[in-house]
Order: C-alpha cells, then sequence, then structure tokens
C-alpha cells in the first residue's frame, strides 16, 4: 500500500473516532486499532467486550496475550526503533494509572505525531505532538 493510500485509509479511522470520547466498553484504543488494521488490509478478530481496565486485562489473557504490546506482537511485525513508522502504523504509549498500567495503542502520522486519546482533550482523539520520545514500540501495518 503507498503511501497516500494508507494516509487515506488512516483518515477514515480518524473520522470515525475523533470526537468520541474514550470508554472502556465503547471507543477506545484497542478498537481504534482493530479499525486501522481492517483499514489497511489485515483480517484480525473482533474486540471482546470489557468496561474496565480489569476486564481489558483479562480479555487479553483470552487473547494469549499479557500486555497490549504482546497482543499486537501477535499480529504485525515490530518495526526496530519509532522512527521506522510511517503514517498508518501503530504504536503504544506507556499507560497511566487510570488504564491499570495497560499501554495506550496510537497511530503514527509518519512526522513525529501520533492520534490517540489523551487526557487533556477528554472529548475525543488527540493529536500528541512530537511523541516519538514516549513511544515503547511501534507495529507495521
Amino acid at each position: 500500500m503507498d503511501l497516500a493510500t494508507r494516509a487515506i485509509a488512516t483518515e477514515r479511522v480518524l473520522e470515525r473516532y475523533r470526537d468520541k470520547p474514550f470508554s472502556w466498553f465503547g471507543a477506545n484504543c484497542i478498537r481504534l486499532a482493530r479499525m486501522q488494521a481492517q483499514e489497511m488490509g489485515h483480517d484480525v478478530p473482533p474486540v471482546p467486550n470489557f468496561r474496565t481496565a480489569l476486564g481489558a486485562k483479562r480479555a487479553l489473557k483470552k487473547m494469549g496475550a499479557g500486555s497490549v504490546a504482546g497482543l499486537l506482537d501477535l499480529y504485525f511485525p515490530r518495526l526496530p526503533a519509532p522512527a521506522f513508522g510511517i503514517v498508518g502504523d501503530l504504536a503504544v504509549l506507556r499507560g497511566d494509572e487510570d488504564s491499570g498500567g495497560l499501554e495506550a495503542v496510537c497511530i503514527v502520522d509518519g512526522y513525529g505525531n501520533l492520534f490517540g486519546w489523551h487526557t487533556i482533550v477528554p472529548d475525543g482523539l488527540s493529536t500528541i505532538k512530537q511523541a516519538q520520545s514516549a513511544i515503547l514500540a511501534c507495529w507495521r501495518l
């Protein structure tokens, strides 16, 4: 898939989630990641229902992963460094206390920024500027 097509696919995902506040039961980063993967042509399993961070951790275990990064490792090739990320790839950031320590999945924009939920903008997705230094891992979609 060329960069222009990747950007168009990513924009479709962002349009769907842009104005949705984070919700464990509804719009959350693993659902965002699944839709992004589908738009990039991957066949990925449905996301189990969960309502809390603890429920999300249980769902990860049922899917055979001990962490969000571990789940992404099951389906996509990990990049050697975040700098290799291009528009439409996935990245994870360290989780906070509210997430029970679960990593936050974001979409890479290819310019060092990420699209994801952030506590500063609770009503929808944010552009997290110059986030490369905070990325724990990145996957090619």
